[in-house]
């Protein structure tokens, strides 16, 4: 629902003093000029269910121009996002904030935690008119779109935000898992798990995944493709697989693998992320077999014992489905459309608390002056900046302490500039009470088995109800700085 003016500036304007103030250029009034118009641009990054991507750096979430600087929060937090940034009534101080690159990022992850996919909040940058896009994708709090959120929505936002951040703002897919009473499907965990479409290492989506802006024909192009599904294998062994077509060392009498509609392709890739062509994970790929257009291929499993499948038209102005066969009872023991608890087994810990309430860590704000200048980045400050955030972390870790430091520090070891309160070991198998358990419940009843942490504490021992728990595909995924001593994980008994 789209807020009118009205009811948007009585909230507004009885906000207080503080935000009076700031707002006292225009007299608590909605801009009145619509700036010119441009084509979208899409700041959130392509993400599916709650497996999400997370790249904002802690940097960016302690030293913004939106939530590190109370009037901006306080009209975040209490009014309804679509009316706020709005390109044609929004508030002019408030959209100018946004000039912070920061608080940009900000936003992007505030909106894709908070919204649906269906939902989606437009800024226009006031100094070269572009009409910019945040995209929703978590929904863990749509009626913000339009309205003032409860305590609850933001709490929930507040724990999506802060398991999203890491030190280094490397993208990697997580899988966040949780409870909502009112609607027990939210944190429903995938049955089966498509590959991933953002290269890590190389900080990109794979070019294959891009879509084709030329007539383009067979196996070799880079653009097209689509994800398929994530397989398993033993390492060294063959795999076959294929969609309608017999594996090319077995032409004679193997079985027709899969099927499909259409003349379609196949490419396999090591790990979780897709492959372009030339790509050293590429493990085989085939637009026929045993000369048939039906495609089939044969590769040694990798060391990774992990692959993923990406499909494509042979022609990319054509369409069609390929329905992906593995050879089953072979040495491989190849399983195929592995589910989002098999991929991401990781316990790395939980995240609780709001970024939405209580004092600000710093008496200096970060603030956008009129002539578009950024203050206020130059600060540092010794321990967090959201006193009421907080992070626990799974007992799995052998360092978890240095561990969860490090993933919501942005100085990691220096205990400076963090984005929340290391509380200890969300569970501690061998002394389940507090201090030296954080949390009262291992694994929430509302999705059995998707082993979330609840009930957790902060040190003052005040339990939060909407913690999110994180699990990893790898435990090193967000330590990408040779730390590797810091990420050794090994499981623990329950």
């Amino acid at each position: 629902m789209r807020i009118s003016y009205d009811s948007l500036k009585r909230p507004l304007c009885a906000l207080g003093l503080g935000v009076s103030l700031w707002l006292a250029s225009m007299g608590c009034q909605p801009e009145s000029e619509s700036p010119a118009e441009a084509e979208p641009s899409i700041l959130s990054g392509a993400e599916r269910e709650l497996r999400i991507a997370n790249s904002l750096t802690t940097r960016a979430l302690v030293y913004n121009a939106i939530s590190t600087n109370p009037p901006a929060r306080a009209l975040v937090a209490s009014n309804g996002l679509a009316g706020l940034f709005d390109p044609s009534s929004g508030y002019v101080d408030l959209k100018r904030q946004l000039l912070d690159v920061d608080a940009q990022h900000f936003m992007s992850y505030l909106v894709g935690c908070a919204l649906k996919e269906t939902q989606s909040i437009t800024w226009v940058d006031p100094l070269t008119s572009t009409l910019k896009t945040w995209k929703g994708k978590a929904g863990l709090c749509p009626q913000w779109a339009g309205g003032a959120p409860t305590d609850e929505c933001k709490r929930r936002v507040s724990a999506c935000i802060l398991a999203r951040n890491n030190a280094f703002g490397r993208r990697v897919e997580l899988s966040l898992r949780g409870e909502d009473p009112s609607d027990i499907t939210r944190f429903a965990l995938e049955p089966k798990t498509a590959a991933v479409e953002h290269d890590p290492v190389l900080g990109q989506d794979v070019p294959s995944f891009q879509a084709c802006t030329t007539h383009q024909l067979g196996v070799n192009r880079d653009c097209g493709w689509k994800p398929d599904y994530i397989g398993r294998c033993v390492p060294g062994h063959t795999v076959r697989l294929g969609a309608g077509g017999r594996a090319p060392d077995q032409c004679m009498g193997g079985p027709v693998l899969g099927s499909l509609s259409g003349d379609m392709m196949l490419r396999v890739c090591d790990g979780i992320v897709g492959c372009d062509d030339g790509s050293a994970r590429k493990l085989a790929q085939s637009q026929g077999a045993c000369s048939t257009p039906q495609p089939a291929v044969t590769f040694t499993c990798p060391a990774s014992g992990e692959f993923n499948v990406m499909t494509a038209p042979y022609d990319s102005w054509q369409s069609g489905t390929a329905n992906v066969g593995v050879e089953p009872g072979t040495p491989a023991g190849t399983t195929y459309r592995r589910s989002e608890k098999d991929v991401f087994s990781y316990r790395e810990g939980a995240f609780y608390g709001t970024i939405f309430d209580g004092e600000l860590g710093t008496k200096q704000y970060v603030n956008v002056t009129r002539d578009g200048k950024v203050m206020g980045k130059e600060q540092r400050i010794q321990g967090t900046m959201y006193p009421k955030m907080f992070s626990c972390h799974a007992p799995e870790w052998n360092q978890g302490l240095a561990y969860a430091t490090h993933r919501v520090c942005a100085q990691p070891g220096s205990g400076m500039d963090c984005a929340a309160t290391v509380t200890g070991a969300c569970i501690n198998p061998g002394d389940r009470n507090f201090p030296a358990s954080m949390c009262k419940v291992e694994d929430g009843p509302l999705v059995g088995g998707d082993g979330d942490f609840e009930q957790c504490m902060d040190p003052s021992q005040n339990e939060w109800k909407e913690p999110i728990t994180v699990y990893l595909h790898a435990p090193c995924d967000l330590i990408p700085d040779g730390n590797s001593e810091l990420c050794v994980w090994r499981r623990v008994q329950k």
